[in-house]
C-alpha cells in the first residue's frame, strides 16, 4: 500500500510539474467602465465586442461601416482572468501577443508597464513566483498603436479595423515547474534526398533554471522510432540551449500533397530530476529537405526532397476583427486542398494561434512567411519613409523589428510546412536591419531567406521573385503574351485579375438594397487604395468591351463570373505551361478580411467565386490547356508519375456545331509540357478532354476564343495592370440561344449526387450549382466536384456535392448562362 502511495504521489507531482495551462476565459471592459464582456483570448477588442453583439448588426455589410463609431477605441482596454497555482512551484505567465501597448498587474502589483511592454509581435515571459498565491488575478490593460507603430496591418485590402487589432491577440499561459522550465525544442531535420533511407534529427532544447539554486538532471526526447538523452546541470537562474542529435532508419518523409504523403512525427521532450518529470514541451515536425536557389534566368527556384516544385499560391489575411476561428480556418485550408494549390504566402506572420500553419503541415500545403507592406509606405504607417526601405531605419525601430523576427522565427520554425522567410514585402530592409536579420536568422533557423517579395537585391543577393501585377483586369491571354512585367516569367510573388465578383447570393448579403444598379456600397466593398482598384468601373469597362454592356445584375453577374474563371484559370495554366522559365505565382489574394468583392478566390462568407473553380481546373495535376500565345493545345503535368493515355479535342463553331476532333495517344511526364494540337482559330468553343489507358475520364477543360486577342497597351503599363487598348470580340458567347437542361438531384451519403443533362443542339457555357440553405444564403461548407460548368450539345455530367454529416438539407439550385434555358 505505501509503495502504491508513492507511486500515486509521484505521478501527481509529475503532472502538476509539467503543467502549462492556458488562460482563455478573461472579462474585457473599458477603462473607467463598469459594463465588461466575457470573452475568449485570444481576440481583439472589436471582436470580442462583434461577438458579444455590442458592434451595430451587419456592422460589415453595406455602407454601415464607413459611420462606424471609432471613439471607444481612443481609451485603454482592461482583460482579467483569475487562475489558481500550486505552492511550492515556480511559475511563468507566457504571452504570445499583446497589441499594441499593454500594462501588466497581478494580484495588485504591475510586472510590466507600456513604457516598455509594446510591439505586436513579440513573446513574452514572466517569472511571477514571488508574487502569485492560491488564487491569483490578472489584469492586462491594452491601448492601440498610433500612427508610426510597427502594428499588424492590413495595408490598402480593406478598410482599417476599427480598433487598429488591440487587444490579447495570441494565448496566455501559466507554466508551473518545480525547478526548470524547457522553454523551447527546436527540430532541424536532415535528409539527404539522394539517400532518404536514413535522416538525422538535430534538436536544440532552451532549457531555464527558475530555481535559485543549481539543478543537475536529465533531458529525455521521445519519438517515433528513436529518443534523445543527455545528462545536464543548470546553474541557479541559467538559460542554456542544449544540442542534441538522432538519426532515423527509414524515415516517413514530408512531401506536398501532389508530390506524396505529408508524414509527420512527434517529439516529446521532458526535463527529469530524480527520474521525477520538472517540465516538458511537445513538438510536431516532418523530414524534409527544401533548398531554393536562382536560376540562371534570375528565378527563384524551390526543391523539395530534391525535386523541383512549380509554386501555385495565394496570399492569405486574417479576419479584419482577429474572428478567425478553428471552424472556419479549417474550411479555408479544405478550400485551398481542393483548388489544387501547394501554397499559401502570408504576408503578415498572420493567424492569432498556429491552427493555420497547423493544417499546412497536415494537408501538405507549403508557406511563405514574411512582413507586410505595412511598414514600407507612409501612407499606411505614417512614418517618413526612406526610398527603397520603408520607414524602419532608425534604431528603436530596427530593435523592435529584429526582435520580432527573432520572436517569430522561434515561433513557427518547427512547421514543415515553412520553406522560407521574406525580409521585406513591397520593400527589402536597410543593410543595417538585414546585417540583424541575417546574423539572427543563421543562429536560429536553416531554410532559405529572401530579402523581399520585390525583385530586389539585399545583402545575400537578389531575390529572384517579381511584383510587378497586375492587381486589375486582365484577360486570359494576357498571362501568355507578357513576357516583361507580370505575365508567365519567373516568379510572380503577388498577381491576379482584380476582381473576383461573389456570387448573387453573397452579394444581396453584403450590399443589401445597394445592389442594381450599381451604388455607393459596391465601390465601399472594393479595396480602400487610392491609387485604383477602389470601384468596379475598370472591370466594368473591360466587360462591355469584350461581351457588351450589362443588361441587368444577372447579366452582370454572367460576364463578371466569366471573366473571372478565365483570367484566374490562364494564369495558372500560363505558368504551368511556361516551365521552365516559371517558378511560381502567386494570386492576390486567396480570401478577403471582411466583405469584398476584390481579390479572393472565396468571399469572406466561405463561398467560392468563379475563380474558384478557374483555379481549381487550372492546378489539376494532369490537364489540357489551351496557349494563346501560339494558339495551340497542351498539355501539362505536375503529378509524381507518368500519365498515359488519350487526348482529345473538340472544337465547335459559333453555333454549336462540330467542325473538328482529334485525338492522340499521350505519354506526360512531370514537369514536362508539350505541345499537341495545333492552328486553332477562333471564334470558336474548345473542348479538351483526358482519358487514361483503361478509358476512364481524367480531366477536362472548355474555352471560348475570340478571332483575334485583346490588343494591349503596352505602352501604357502601369503598377496596378496593363490597360486593354482593342478588345477581343466575345459577343457570339452572349449570342448562345437558349437551352434545356434536365437535373436530377439524388441524395447520398456524402451530400447529393447531381445529374445534368443538356437536351439541346447548343452549348449550354457556364451552369452554377449552388446548395442553399433555407434563409437564402449559398451553403459554404458545400464542396462539389465541379461547378461553373459547361455542357456540349447533348453531353451529360455527374456532379458531387459534398456537406458534412449532420448538416440540415438544402436546395440544390442551377443557374444557367444561355438566357431562357429551360430547366427541367
Amino acid at each position: 500500500m505505501n509503495r502504491f502511495l508513492a507511486i500515486l504521489c509521484i505521478s501527481m507531482l509529475s503532472a502538476c510539474a509539467t503543467q502549462t495551462e492556458n488562460l482563455p476565459r478573461w472579462q474585457m471592459r473599458q477603462e473607467g467602465q463598469r459594463v465588461s464582456y466575457e470573452v475568449t483570448v485570444p481576440c481583439t477588442v472589436a471582436g470580442a465586442l462583434e461577438s458579444a453583439g455590442a458592434l451595430e448588426s451587419g456592422l460589415r455589410e453595406g455602407m454601415r461601416y464607413a459611420s462606424a463609431d471609432r471613439s471607444p477605441f481612443d481609451r485603454p482596454w482592461i482583460f482579467s482572468t483569475t487562475f489558481q497555482a500550486m505552492k511550492g512551484m515556480y511559475h511563468i505567465l507566457r504571452f504570445e501577443g499583446l497589441n499594441y501597448y499593454a500594462d501588466i498587474d497581478l494580484n495588485g502589483q504591475r510586472i510590466a508597464s507600456s513604457d516598455t511592454t509594446f510591439g505586436t509581435f513579440c513573446v513574452r515571459e514572466f517569472d511571477v513566483s514571488k508574487l502569485v498565491g492560491r488564487n491569483n488575478r490578472l489584469q492586462v490593460t491594452v491601448r492601440r498603436a498610433v500612427e508610426g507603430d510597427l502594428n499588424h496591418g492590413y495595408v490598402d485590402w480593406n478598410p482599417r479595423p476599427l480598433d487598429e487589432s488591440m487587444g490579447i491577440i495570441r494565448p496566455v499561459s501559466l507554466i508551473s515547474t518545480p525547478d526548470v522550465e524547457v522553454q523551447d525544442v527546436f527540430v532541424k531535420p536532415v535528409l539527404d534526398p539522394a539517400n532518404p533511407t536514413q535522416a538525422r534529427l538535430d534538436v536544440q532544447v532552451t532549457l531555464v533554471n527558475r530555481s535559485d539554486h543549481a539543478v543537475q538532471g536529465e533531458i529525455r526526447g521521445l519519438f517515433e522510432g528513436g529518443q534523445l538523452q543527455e545528462k545536464v546541470q543548470l546553474r541557479a537562474g541559467e538559460s542554456r540551449i542544449f544540442n542534441l542529435s538522432a538519426l532515423v532508419e527509414h524515415p516517413r518523409i514530408w512531401w506536398t500533397r501532389e508530390m506524396g504523403t505529408p508524414e509527420l512525427y512527434h517529439l516529446d521532450v521532458s526535463f527529469l530530476k530524480d527520474g521525477i518529470t520538472s517540465h516538458g514541451k511537445k513538438v510536431r515536425f516532418g523530414i524534409r529537405d527544401i533548398q531554393s536557389t536562382v536560376d540562371s534566368l534570375g528565378h527563384r527556384l524551390f526543391l523539395l526532397n530534391g525535386r523541383k516544385v512549380m509554386i501555385k499560391a495565394a496570399g492569405w489575411t486574417d479576419d479584419l476583427f482577429m474572428q478567425d476561428t478553428p471552424e472556419s480556418v479549417d474550411l479555408q485550408m479544405r478550400r485551398v486542398a481542393d483548388m489544387g494549390l501547394n501554397c499559401i504566402r502570408f504576408e503578415n506572420v498572420w493567424s492569432k494561434d498556429d491552427a493555420v500553419y497547423d493544417l499546412c503541415d497536415s494537408l501538405g500545403i507549403l508557406s511563405l512567411v514574411g512582413w507586410s507592406c505595412q511598414w514600407e509606405w507612409e501612407k499606411y504607417c505614417g512614418r517618413k519613409e526612406i526610398k527603397g526601405y520603408g520607414f524602419i531605419n532608425d534604431e528603436a525601430s530596427e530593435s523592435l523589428a529584429a526582435r520580432y523576427f527573432h520572436d517569430q522565427i522561434i515561433r513557427l520554425r518547427n512547421h514543415p510546412s515553412l520553406i522560407g522567410w521574406l525580409g521585406g514585402s513591397d520593400r527589402t530592409p536597410n543593410s543595417r536591419l538585414e546585417e540583424r536579420y541575417l546574423a539572427l536568422y543563421d543562429q536560429l533557423d536553416y531554410r532559405p531567406y529572401i530579402c523581399s517579395a520585390s525583385g530586389l537585391s539585399g545583402l545575400r543577393g537578389p531575390s529572384g521573385l517579381k511584383m510587378t501585377g497586375p492587381y486589375e483586369y486582365v484577360g486570359p491571354d494576357y498571362w501568355y503574351l507578357d513576357t516583361r512585367i507580370g505575365g508567365a516569367e519567373g516568379f510572380n510573388s503577388e498577381t491576379g485579375p482584380g476582381l473576383n465578383i461573389p456570387q448573387e447570393e453573397t452579394l444581396r448579403r453584403m450590399l443589401g438594397e445597394d445592389l442594381w444598379p450599381q451604388g455607393p456600397a459596391w465601390a465601399f466593398h472594393c479595396t480602400a487604395s487610392d491609387s485604383g482598384m477602389n470601384s468596379p468601373a475598370y472591370l466594368n469597362a473591360a466587360m462591355e468591351g469584350l461581351w457588351g454592356k450589362a443588361e441587368d445584375l444577372q447579366d452582370y453577374l454572367r460576364k463578371a463570373h466569366a471573366m473571372d474563371y478565365d483570367s484566374v484559370r490562364s494564369m495558372y495554366e500560363a505558368f504551368r505551361c511556361n516551365i521552365p522559365r516559371t517558378t511560381g505565382v502567386v494570386h492576390w489574394m486567396l480570401n478577403s478580411a471582411w466583405p469584398s468583392l476584390y481579390w479572393q478566390l472565396y468571399d469572406w462568407y466561405g463561398n467560392p467565386t468563379a475563380g474558384y473553380y478557374g483555379a481549381r481546373k487550372g492546378c489539376g495535376p494532369v490537364q489540357l490547356v489551351f496557349n494563346y500565345a501560339d494558339h495551340c493545345v497542351w498539355a501539362v503535368n505536375d503529378a509524381v508519375s507518368a500519365f498515359s493515355g488519350t487526348a482529345r479535342m473538340r472544337i465547335y463553331d459559333a453555333d454549336s456545331r462540330l467542325v473538328r476532333e482529334e485525338c492522340l495517344t499521350l505519354e506526360s511526364h512531370a514537369r514536362r509540357p508539350q505541345m499537341l494540337f495545333e492552328d486553332i482559330a477562333g471564334p470558336c468553343f474548345l473542348a479538351l478532354d483526358l482519358t487514361d489507358s483503361e478509358g476512364n475520364p481524367v480531366s477536362d477543360n472548355f474555352y471560348c476564343l475570340p478571332s483575334q486577342d485583346n490588343q494591349y497597351a503596352w505602352d501604357k503599363a502601369q503598377w496596378w495592370g496593363t490597360p486593354i487598348g482593342t478588345y477581343a470580340d466575345l459577343s457570339f458567347v452572349t449570342r448562345l440561344p437558349e437551352a434545356r437542361i434536365r437535373k436530377e438531384v439524388l441524395p447520398s451519403e456524402e451530400g447529393y449526387t447531381v445529374i445534368l443533362t443538356n437536351e439541346s443542339d447548343v452549348i449550354a457555357y457556364q451552369n452554377i450549382l449552388k446548395a442553399v440553405s433555407e434563409d437564402g444564403s449559398l451553403e459554404a461548407e458545400a464542396f462539389w466536384s465541379e461547378n461553373f460548368l459547361t455542357l456540349l450539345p447533348h453531353e451529360s455530367k455527374t456532379v458531387h456535392c459534398r456537406l458534412p454529416h449532420g448538416k440540415p438539407a438544402v436546395k440544390i439550385s442551377l443557374s444557367a448562362w444561355n438566357k431562357k434555358t429551360t430547366i427541367i
